[in-house]
């Protein structure tokens, strides 16, 4: 993945600002710190997005202007952390790939609120076997662990995610939510007809892991916080 020095300079002051306020960022806040036009901003801050450094999101617009109009705001990944303290970025998943999966799999997840989560995990149980790139069977996986929390209760995904989000490195998170999902549905193991299969998946999830880059892990930490917020966003 290669990192320009125009995009590092808009990552530091992404980051910059991120830290010192705590919230995402508007991309017109960018552009005047960096001396660029805010149209310039957004565009570099999209593709910034897209290749995983950052992650946007919208908030109503409370000014008087434009009142209730939204705002789309951004704020730096764990990728975007990496990049900036030097590490090798290494891709071993095409990203237009991943992307195509990742917004695949958010969707999903923001819609288990409104359908069956059975389905859904019936669904991805019969794609698991056909997956071969360790980044995207894993990102599958927490789809589908997600997925089997939500049959258990809204309060069941709530606490797995207290669990996770606060990790300080990637691998770390990820296995302490295998775990923790793992766990939860040992407790109730009569629920879980797919149960042994699951664990065979799980098995090759945790193997995954230790084959991913750091970027990688990365990319994935970060869309297993997003599938919890998508998943929690309505019970919550």
């Amino acid at each position: 993945m290669r990192i320009t020095r125009r995009r590092m300079d808009f990552l530091q002051k992404i980051k910059q600002l991120y830290e010192a306020t705590d919230l995402p960022v508007h991309y017109v806040r960018v552009a005047e710190l960096l001396g660029v036009s805010k149209w310039s901003a957004y565009e570099m801050l999209k593709t910034l997005e897209k290749e995983g450094f950052l992650a946007s999101q919208y908030e109503v617009n409370q000014g008087e202007k434009f009142p209730g109009r939204a705002m789309v705001l951004f704020a730096p990944t764990r990728l975007a952390d990496l990049a900036l303290s030097g590490k090798n970025l290494e891709e071993k998943a095409p990203l237009k790939e991943w992307r195509q999966v990742k917004e695949r799999l958010l969707s999903l997840c923001e819609e288990l609120q409104k359908t069956n989560p059975k389905e859904l995990i019936e669904q991805l149980m019969a794609e698991l076997p056909g997956l071969e790139r360790p980044l995207i069977f894993s990102a599958y996986m927490i789809a589908l662990l997600i997925a089997q929390l939500q049959t258990l209760s809204e309060k069941s995904i709530g606490l797995v995610k207290n669990v996770v989000m606060g990790a300080a490195k990637a691998e770390t998170g990820l296995a302490m939510f295998a775990g923790a999902a793992m766990g939860s549905m040992l407790k109730t193991a009569t629920q879980f007809p797919l149960l042994s299969q699951i664990v065979s998946h799980l098995d090759r999830f945790q193997d995954n892991l230790a084959e991913l880059n750091q970027s990688e892990q990365a990319l994935l930490m970060d869309f297993l916080e997003e599938a919890l917020e998508k998943a929690t966003s309505f019970s919550l």
